[in-house]
């Protein structure tokens, strides 16, 4: 949980220095218009902190698979994408908050949309959470760190075979939503296709080892439920 906090503090105050740096090339810095802008979003900031602190440390609470050697590699691609988006999503949010149009990209300065934005993240991490619970033992951060000894179509599961997978994307989407920032949409693409990678070849190892498998993928959807008539 340090590690996630230590993580956290630092792509806020990255974030912070980024703000009064934008702030000293234009004039002096005022402490006071500073803290003014903090007090504002100090809500939206908070849920920020709160939100990527669960997300991040519900990622690498469980460490056994760590002791795995056969696919360090994979863990290893994945941990270095997750932090880039991590950090850069907090200081992208954060700014856009607190400079107005932060770097030409931002699409609205609405709170009503700002809102509705923090709406979806918390139904993002609701249905990740939900889904890390109903998955236990077989859950791991990329696919081929823990095979699995079963399929587990419980829960979310029941409709969807990527709920993690789509909770997350659905997370980013709610902080897109939040800092009207057109650069967010770099991030989504980043973990969409990853996502869309790593699925295919979990699918890939599944049809191969589980008989039943192909009939439980016929009756739900891979990233949102299946249509059904």
């Amino acid at each position: 949980m340090l590690n996630t906090i230590l993580i956290n503090v630092f792509a806020l105050l990255l974030s912070f220095g980024i703000f009064a740096g934008h702030y000293t090339g234009k004039n002096s810095f005022d402490l006071a218009v500073f803290s003014k802008l903090i007090s504002e979003h100090a809500v939206i900031l908070i849920f920020l902190f709160i939100i990527s602190s669960v997300s991040l440390y519900l990622y690498n609470s469980d460490d056994r698979y760590n002791k795995r050697v056969k696919n360090k590699f994979s863990l290893s691609v994945f941990r270095l994408i997750s932090k880039f988006i991590h950090v850069t999503t907090i200081i992208i949010v954060s700014d856009s908050l607190l400079i107005s149009n932060f770097l030409g990209f931002e699409f609205h300065d609405n709170a009503f949309f700002t809102y509705i934005g923090i709406a979806i993240s918390s139904i993002a991490i609701t249905l990740f959470i939900s889904s890390k619970i109903t998955l236990g033992n077989n859950y791991s951060p990329c696919y081929d760190q823990r095979k699995p000894n079963n399929i587990t179509s419980s829960g979310l599961y029941r409709y969807i075979r990527h709920p993690i997978y789509s909770s997350n994307v659905l997370l980013l989407v709610g902080t897109f939503i939040i800092s009207g920032s057109y650069l967010i949409l770099v991030n989504i693409s980043i973990l969409s296709l990853f996502y869309a990678i790593s699925s295919y070849r979990e699918e890939k190892y599944l049809l191969n080892n589980f008989t039943y498998y192909k009939t439980y993928s016929k009756n739900t959807g891979m990233f949102i439920p299946r249509y059904k008539k």
